[in-house]
């Protein structure tokens, strides 16, 4: 069982810039969130001792999902922003998750609300799943218990397996509600980690586009490798790229607006464009070969360092330069 803690895993290897260190806490309240646009990155987890003091080089092994999960079967829900990292745009998910033995699949379409992840649970929950990621509450109707309701729903469904949450890119006010909720859940529940994607972004507006919301090349890698250092080793393989039914991205593409961002009077020319190319919506496709030669992100360079809710993950202040995704 997890204890409670808070993890900023704000970027890692194979990423592109940095972020500062972030500390999360959570307090205990009830939870639940809303789909839309995910934005995501640092962790806070469930495996530390509460109010815990460790320090060392690397996160602990056992600090990771990975390590209290029982299977390697993990579904990802969201909006736009994870849809973004599918295997119909850049696979960055994929790609980051396959190697390290997790059997993965992204049901994530654009525009969506909390709502949604209830319904993809309606239809996939029954398939048996080892592991949870949410990212939905950039679409946000402004209704906090409303949002709670729905998070809590969806966490006490995949309970008591492993839930990670992912806090989203506060671009607008009202999103502080958002992770608010999200940090409460991870309270209540001691198998609820959450990925504070909110910090790491807005220690680099690089990884978002223009709408300061939707993630450019370097964002996507980004999630995935935060994703992938929350998670850490399956404990079994081998792992897969699974085909979705949830493909319905007519409701805007998963880039929003890409105009330049504005950095220090300069302009940040970072390409949020992404193809789609899948088939359509509820097409299957044939599961995508991932390549054994590609690097799982290093869970190296990220002290320890105790937080008021537990023990804290903070990131490295520079990481290598990914390349472009491909699309």
């Amino acid at each position: 069982m997890f204890l409670r803690r808070a993890t900023p895993l704000l970027c890692a290897a194979l990423l592109v810039s940095a972020c500062g260190s972030a500390a999360s806490s959570a307090d205990g309240t009830a939870p639940s969130l809303e789909v839309g646009a995910l934005p995501s990155s640092v962790v806070e987890g469930q495996n530390a001792d509460p109010g815990g003091s460790h320090t060392g080089s690397s996160v602990p092994p056992d600090q990771q999902v990975g390590a209290q999960a029982v299977g390697n079967r993990v579904i990802l829900i969201g909006d736009s922003v994870l849809a973004s990292t599918s295997r119909r745009y850049t696979n960055d998910m994929c790609k980051a998750l396959v190697p390290q033995g997790w059997q993965v699949e992204v049901d994530a379409e654009t525009g969506r609300f909390v709502d949604f992840g209830n319904k993809v649970l309606d239809n996939r929950l029954s398939a048996g799943w080892d592991v949870g990621v949410i990212l939905l509450g950039n679409n946000y109707r402004e209704v906090q218990d409303a949002y709670r309701r729905d998070l809590e729903r969806m966490v006490t469904r995949l309970s008591p397996n492993p839930v990670v949450l992912l806090t989203v890119t506060e671009f607008k006010p009202s999103r502080v509600e958002v992770n608010d909720v999200i940090r409460e859940l991870a309270a209540k529940y001691p198998n609820v980690t959450v990925v504070d994607w909110a910090a790491t972004t807005a220690a680099d507006p690089g990884l978002t586009g223009g709408d300061q919301l939707h993630l450019t090349n370097s964002g996507r890698t980004a999630l995935a490798a935060n994703v992938a250092l929350a998670l850490g080793d399956a404990p079994q393989k081998p792992g897969d790229c699974l085909s979705t039914s949830f493909q319905d991205d007519s409701s805007g593409p998963v880039t929003g607006t890409t105009a330049p961002q504005q950095h220090n009077g300069g302009s940040n020319p970072s390409d949020t464009t992404v193809s789609n190319t899948g088939s359509g919506v509820g097409d299957s496709v044939a599961p995508t070969i991932i390549d054994s030669t590609i690097a799982a992100p290093d869970t190296t360079s990220a002290p320890l360092v105790s937080g008021a809710g537990g023990s804290v993950v903070v990131p490295p202040t520079t990481v290598p330069n990914a390349p472009p995704a491909t699309p």
